[in-house]
């Protein structure tokens, strides 16, 4: 963690790289395994990469102390979060599934307000709007087609569900992030696996084919395990709603990464919706005008 702080910019560059990234190569592995059993193997795998780490790394799993936390965990960060999303933009057009995941920020920051004593001010809360009005804006030619509301549900329930996890790995702050993050997925996988089969998915439907054992990899490890450590560290050493407000970046990384890696055109609306994120986020993290602290 201390390496975390250190260099918590780079390690919030990397971690908005890899998220921006996870999504055209998620919409790839889709398209070779059904929405659940994917979400399933890759948290199964992801946090079988942890649970060795932790047990390298000798941190004490005190499963005893952890086990209501672990349990919250499982629910918000996989059941929630990380199945729901998969459902999302399964069944729903990818501009419309970012917009509904990115108002987490905004979740975070009232949230926050409650739960963390973190103040939302006018300014932050005006910022973390035009951050959401910036994503929408970069999706918008992703807002037209089927609309599933079954989708949208998804795609709302798995910004709570983030929404809820960011807030409570705050106010928990478990010793151990490993075991914190391993246990959950792995129990969570294999339970998003089975709601999968009960639903009428069915492993014979998945086509074990390079594109899709790649991008299981991506998923897994590096979308993942490594994600996931970074982010829960950031958020343990930084504040809560601030830092998911620099989330808002991940949907203009992943437009540009597939217009350099995928040879898609460049929409006017990223340029636009990138500034507007790019605004935001300077509102956001802007500190209050040192007048105000002795003014009452």
């Amino acid at each position: 963690m201390n390496l975390v702080l250190r260099y918590h910019k780079t390690f919030l560059v990397i971690l908005i790289l890899i998220w921006g990234m996870g999504y055209p190569v998620m919409k790839v592995g889709l398209a070779y395994c059904p929405p659940l059993i994917f979400a399933g193997l890759r948290a199964m795998l992801g946090g079988l990469v942890l649970a060795m780490l932790a047990l390298r790394s000798g941190d004490a799993l005190n499963f005893h102390d952890n086990w209501r936390a672990m349990l919250a965990s499982l629910v918000f960060n996989v059941l929630l979060f990380f199945g729901s999303s998969a459902i999302a933009i399964k069944f729903l057009p990818s501009g419309i599934a970012s917009v509904l995941l990115y108002a987490q920020p905004i979740m975070v920051g009232v949230l926050a307000h409650f739960l963390l004593n973190e103040i939302l001010t006018q300014r932050k809360f005006i910022g973390l709007l035009v951050g959401f009005l910036g994503v929408a804006i970069i999706s918008y030619k992703g807002l037209t087609g089927d609309l599933s509301l079954y989708g949208i549900g998804m795609g709302l329930l798995s910004a709570l569900g983030w929404a809820f996890g960011t807030v409570f790995i705050k106010r928990k702050n478990p010793r151990s992030i490993y075991w914190f993050i391993s246990l959950p997925f792995l129990v969570g996988g294999l339970g998003l696996c089975l709601i999968g089969l009960a639903l009428g998915e069915h492993p014979s439907e998945i086509i074990w084919n390079m594109p899709f054992l790649i991008t299981l990899f991506w998923g897994s490890v590096i979308g993942l395990a490594t994600s996931w450590v970074i982010w829960f560290n950031l958020v343990r050493v930084g504040d809560a709603s601030t830092l998911s407000a620099n989330t808002f970046l991940v949907p203009v990384v992943s437009m540009a990464g597939g217009a350099v890696l995928l040879n898609e055109s460049v929409p006017l609306s990223l340029f636009v919706g990138g500034a507007l994120v790019i605004y935001s986020i300077y509102l956001v993290n802007r500190p209050a005008p040192a007048t105000t602290e002795t003014s009452k």
